[in-house]
């Protein structure tokens, strides 16, 4: 005799799947600059659209001519860490932090090559923007493991 299945039979594989996949619910939209920044970050269909362009600008950047290669990628990059730093002050996820940080620092690095006009790493930037995109997803795991979720808060950083 098969004893029925309980209501929300299946529910909890996908409850995990979902912690693991999906961003922390957002803070509360209390200021002005919090609203702003909410209506800012693109979501759903246009989150997918806006990584598509991102991907394709960092992927192109080294076959283009320099200057232009070297713009492209440090707007790319920018744009990403941009979103990354707006993500994580509205939702804290954890790797955002580490990717949004990290890629601003590339930008940076990537205006001053464009500055003097070369590569100082031999058009590898976008090895060094996946690298980072590795280290922050790396943390993300380590973070989830400590503390149970992927939002980095006050109780997690004194457990």
């Amino acid at each position: 005799m098969i004893a029925p299945e309980p209501p929300n039979a299946g529910q909890g594989a996908f409850h995990s799947l979902r912690q693991v996949c999906c961003s922390p619910p957002q803070l509360s939209g209390d200021t002005q600059a919090k609203r702003f920044a909410d209506r800012l970050l693109p979501r759903g269909l246009w989150l997918c659209l806006f990584f598509a362009a991102i991907a394709i600008g960092v992927f192109a950047s080294p076959h283009l001519s320099l200057r232009v290669g070297l713009a492209l990628g440090a707007i790319t990059t920018l744009a990403a860490s941009t979103y990354c730093l707006l993500n994580f002050w509205r939702c804290r996820e954890a790797h955002c932090i580490v990717s949004g940080t990290g890629w601003a620092l590339l930008a940076l690095f990537e205006l001053a090559e464009l500055g003097v006009g070369r590569s100082f790493i031999d058009r590898s930037e976008g090895l060094v923007f996946l690298i980072v995109l590795g280290l922050a997803l790396g943390f993300e795991a380590v973070w989830r493991l400590r503390y149970g979720t992927k939002a980095v808060t006050g109780t997690g950083l004194r457990g």
